[in-house]
């Protein structure tokens, strides 16, 4: 037996003398070599199904083994009362009445396949829970992974997303969220993660109330020293999605609030920023060259200091209030962006909420953060062009740059970047021109207007302008690329207009489609006259 490119035989024996292991990929071409990696992906797919499986049926096989052994010692019957209340004793004491047996069936598993994989013990309990899942909780979703339509990471975004929900409600969410997958063509894992979230708030609202209430008891944090990088620590932790929110956009806000001319990166002031808020200050200072103080001069070292001169400049009263305009006095202010239902905001509904960036929230913490928020209010496009609807829209059509308005309907309709596979928040990247604007004369085409408009992150935006990427964009608001090898992909096949109906846009007019609309209402005038004329000459009783 040997491998699809004949290089290792199945005993592990190294390859052949002199035999290129990679020679067989080096000669194909980019189309091939696409068509080899998404071939690939699928197979991997099925075989992570499959060993997720076989890790489960090797616990299910230990289990029952661990149970044969310890009923062959004890029944687990008390002979007597006396029995029964020593043992009762012996438990209530914290002695484990089955550590005489050793490792039960999970540990066991654990073990056996942690080995066998080279895995750790943590691995491996996450590879035997996931193949529970595939087989008691959602087995029609694990059926799409074993069909390669999605792959395992995604599979368990789904099964952790759904471990609140009770078993009753289980195959209803099941049978929707493999309806959705199947139904639509693979997607990021954002707008993965928040089609799952919503088929959860749709058909099991209360599982979402106690993931919410676990993810506030669940939160903590850690500093450490880092393994890998001397001189350095890692800061990890859990915290509410709102915390987390606000916490990100502090710090953007103060990375932002310098100078352009400061030479440091925006990773470097976010991590300036952080060690700010720990120093209780809630400005980040500048280092361009004009912000930057100029160096003390020296003193003499036998000058003695009084207590009262150790500060530098006069110290000003806290409760004294500053005049002045410079950003040290001003603490920046946050900002991140919620698209809701007017009707939520309202409290007549409560249908959840887009966080950007974070995904879907439910609608408590959603009129929470609105209460001192700045609202703008979208609406979805008309059916007609903007130079038959309105002179002023036509106009804003002809322009290069978006209104605020605008920009607001097209990032509401999206959940990120539209490239296929990207994650990058929908409101930090570009609004790109399907059809290229025309700088010269604007009115011939490349108009500024929705389905013209799409997000790009600037990555993206760059390969898509200078590459040899082609994109298109249908009247649905429906955005393809086809890749320089041919390969084509549909960059939102989950978008926020599916999660706000209100954001869905018709279609423009078009004079076929005008044509049988006139046919229809023909027909539907003429069978009503022919009903009300047989109901005029036909009086009851008949």
């Amino acid at each position: 037996m040997a491998f699809e490119f004949g290089t290792i035989d199945p005993v592990g024996d190294v390859p052949d003398p002199g035999f290129d292991v990679f020679e067989p990929l080096a000669g194909l071409s980019p189309e091939a070599l696409i068509a080899t990696a998404r071939y690939s992906a699928s197979m991997n797919a099925v075989n992570t199904c499959r060993m997720a499986m076989a890790a489960s049926l090797l616990h299910d096989h230990r289990e029952e083994d661990y149970q044969l052994r310890r009923s062959q010692v004890h029944s687990g019957q008390a002979e007597s009362v006396d029995d029964l209340m020593a043992m009762t004793a012996e438990v209530l004491a914290g002695r484990d009445p089955y550590e005489e047996f050793g490792p039960n069936g999970f540990e066991q598993a654990t073990a056996e396949f942690g080995a066998a994989m080279n895995m750790t013990s943590a691995q491996a309990r996450d590879m035997i829970r996931t193949g529970d899942a595939m087989r008691y909780r959602l087995p029609l979703t694990g059926t799409t992974l074993a069909c390669a339509r999605i792959d395992m990471s995604r599979f368990q975004i789904a099964m952790k997303r759904t471990d609140f929900v009770d078993d009753a409600t289980m195959p209803t969410v099941d049978a929707a969220l493999a309806e959705a997958i199947l139904a639509r063509d693979p997607m990021s894992t954002t707008r993965f993660t928040t089609m799952v979230d919503q088929i959860v708030h749709t058909h099991a609202p209360d599982a979402v109330k106690r993931r919410n209430e676990h993810a506030a008891r669940d939160r903590g944090l850690t500093i450490r020293p880092d393994r890998h990088q001397p001189g350095q620590s890692r800061i990890a932790g859990h915290v509410p999605n709102i915390d987390a929110a606000a916490l990100n956009a502090r710090l953007t806000a103060m990375a932002t609030g310098v100078h352009k001319r400061d030479g440091r990166t925006m990773s470097q002031r976010r991590a300036d920023a952080l060690l700010a808020l720990a120093h209780g200050r809630q400005d980040l200072d500048c280092r361009c060259e004009d912000c930057a103080p100029e160096p003390a001069a020296e003193e003499p070292a036998a000058q003695e200091l009084d207590a009262s001169d150790a500060g530098v400049g006069p110290v000003a009263d806290k409760n004294d209030e500053c005049a002045c305009t410079c950003t040290r006095c001003r603490a920046p202010r946050p900002t991140f962006h919620i698209v809701a239902n007017e009707s939520t905001m309202q409290g007549r509904d409560n249908d959840p909420s887009v966080l950007d960036g974070y995904g879907l929230i439910d609608a408590d913490a959603m009129r929470a953060l609105f209460a001192d928020a700045t609202h703008t209010f979208v609406t979805a496009g008309g059916r007609t062009e903007p130079a038959e609807a309105d002179a002023a829209a036509a106009a804003a059509a002809s322009r290069y740059v978006p209104g605020k308005k605008l920009q607001a309907l097209v990032r509401a309709g999206e959940l990120c970047c539209t490239f296929p596979g990207c994650n990058q928040p929908v409101w930090t990247v570009d609004l790109d021109h399907t059809q290229p604007f025309d700088h010269r004369n604007p009115d011939s085409g490349g108009k500024t207007m929705q389905r013209n408009l799409k997000p790009l992150c600037r990555f993206h935006h760059r390969i898509k302008t200078f590459g040899r990427w082609r994109d298109s964009q249908d009247e649905y608001l429906a955005i393809g690329f086809e890749a320089p090898t041919g390969h084509v992909y549909l960059g939102n096949p989950f978008t926020g207009r599916d999660l706000f109906s209100s954001l869905k846009t018709q279609p423009p007019d078009h004079p076929a489609r005008q044509r049988l609309d006139d046919e229809r209402v023909a027909r539907t005038d003429t069978h009503r006259r022919r009903q009300d004329d047989w109901d005029r000459n036909n009086p009851p009783p008949f």
